[in-house]
């Protein structure tokens, strides 16, 4: 046995159980941020999100963890994946040469640092590899046992990718961590903290909390955008922005409403009101949504349903509800599936002298006001206005607060304001909106100084509640 391997063994027996031994041998002293989630992932957390301002030691953590990881057992392997080359190569990689370099040298003599992987022992099958998250086939066949993940810059990563990576992630003892600064909220990082919070273990570096970022340096954004600014959200407290620039909703707004007083919302208005979406395809979801003022008192979801089952549904929360014909609107959505069922709100309803009052709805119908492109337009811009004034309240439903705060819309040529489609929206990874579709129709009101409420061969006028 070589002298070097009688120094090596002992001391590698150490560091492949103890994350923070093998801080010790890199000469790395963690933060307290560091140190949680370093912690955590010895422990055994396997899905690990860590959102993060500027100047906090994320690379650092992230090298650490990576090649503690990749030395836990021979041949281990951990990929580090990022938007850019450039990121991977310029910044993480220049971070561990950087760590390597300061580690005791018995440890130096083991791990090499290249232009673009880490080796470990000689071997180039051991250690990490850096593949750039641009195409999903650079991340596919990624099958090897204790195989740890880190996903750098996060919210740069397209979710076309991260259905590639998951497909991954099947063998015993992986690993997955999202790391980056939270730059925008259409993305799975955003996700990992959002509807998706319930499977991560999330941590959030906040430049204030952290002794390498200088108190100047805190103080100058401060001073220069605002504690409420998204620019001192991202960059200092490691926070999402409030809303993204082509977003109608924001997500502050859309969650403070599930959290106002469902009395008081109920009080604003007297209206009564259905919103329902039918579901379109296998995946998507049906839904029904009941508001008593601007309150949503009642409502219900769910997939592979017939679209009469879910109007039958709405009738009979009608009836538990005790609210006459006379006195609620339904508005169904009046396109796609919702034309086969039409014909039930217009049949004669044997426990009331009344006939429902019915406003049909159509996506692409004209608005009451010149500055939207179609119906569906006004109608979530309606609902954002109730939101941003805090005025509505409805369900602390992670799903719907999520569809509520990622819809994006975009300006005409003729510059009216045009709610992205759902195929748009699921372009873009996510799942159809028909929650939040349905909510909306809830609370529409046409903002004109009448609306027609179509009935069976006749149309009744009432006012507009909401923009005037």
């Amino acid at each position: 046995m070589s002298r070097f391997s009688r120094e090596f063994e002992p001391r590698y027996r150490e560091i492949r159980t103890n994350v923070f031994a093998f801080c010790a041998a890199l000469n790395f002293e963690p933060t307290i941020q560091q140190r949680m989630v370093l912690q955590a992932l010895q422990d055994g957390a396997r899905r690990v999100a860590v959102k993060s301002g500027h100047g906090v030691g994320k690379t650092a953590f992230e090298n650490v963890f990576g090649i503690w990881r990749a030395l836990r057992a021979p041949n281990a392997l951990t990929v580090v994946s990022a938007p850019t080359m450039k990121q991977l190569v310029d910044v993480w990689i220049a971070e561990a040469r950087r760590l390597i370099e300061g580690a005791q040298p018995w440890l130096r003599r083991f791990i090499e640092v290249t232009k673009s992987r880490i080796v470990i022992g000689g071997r180039t099958d051991w250690g990490v590899k850096t593949i750039t998250a641009t195409k999903p086939e650079n991340l596919a066949g990624l099958h090897q046992k204790n195989l740890t993940i880190i996903l750098d810059e996060a919210s740069g990563i397209p979710r076309s990718l991260i259905e590639t990576i998951e497909g991954a992630l099947t063998n015993e003892d992986f690993v997955y961590l999202q790391a980056g600064n939270p730059t925008t909220r259409d993305c799975d990082f955003f996700d990992c903290f959002g509807k998706n919070r319930d499977r991560w273990t999330t941590f959030t570096f906040n430049s204030e909390d952290s002794p390498l970022v200088a108190k100047e340096t805190v103080l100058y954004f401060l001073e220069k955008y605002g504690r409420d600014s998204d620019v001192y959200r991202i960059r200092i407290l490691g926070e999402f922005p409030f809303a993204d620039p082509n977003c109608v909703m924001s997500s502050e707004d859309a969650e403070a409403c599930s959290r106002t007083d469902v009395y008081e919302a109920a009080a604003r208005s007297r209206a009564k009101q259905f919103g329902i979406d039918f579901a379109r395809f296998g995946s998507d979801e049906s839904a029904v949504y009941r508001r008593s003022g601007l309150a949503v008192v009642e409502y219900a979801t769910f997939a592979k349903r017939e679209p009469s089952d879910v109007v039958d549904l709405a009738f009979r929360m009608q009836a538990g509800a005790s609210w006459s014909n006379r006195d609620c609107l339904f508005v169904p959505d009046a396109t796609g599936m919702g034309q086969g069922v039409l014909h039930k709100f217009y049949a004669r309803d044997p426990a009331d002298q009344h006939a429902r009052r019915v406003l049909e709805f159509h996506n692409g119908g004209t608005p009451s006001r010149l500055e939207f492109h179609d119906r569906i337009t006004e109608a979530w811009f309606q609902v954002a206005q109730l939101a941003k004034a805090r005025h509505a309240h409805w369900p602390n439903d992670s799903l719907l607060i999520q569809q509520l705060s990622t819809r994006q819309y975009a300006v005409t040529r003729k510059g009216k304001l045009a709610l992205e489609s759902k195929d748009e929206f699921a372009k873009r990874g996510y799942p159809s909106p028909d929650r939040a579709d349905a909510l909306v129709m809830a609370f529409y009101e046409p903002s004109a100084a009448v609306a027609k409420v179509l009935r069976r061969g006749a149309s009744v006028a009432r006012p507009g509640a909401i923009l005037e």
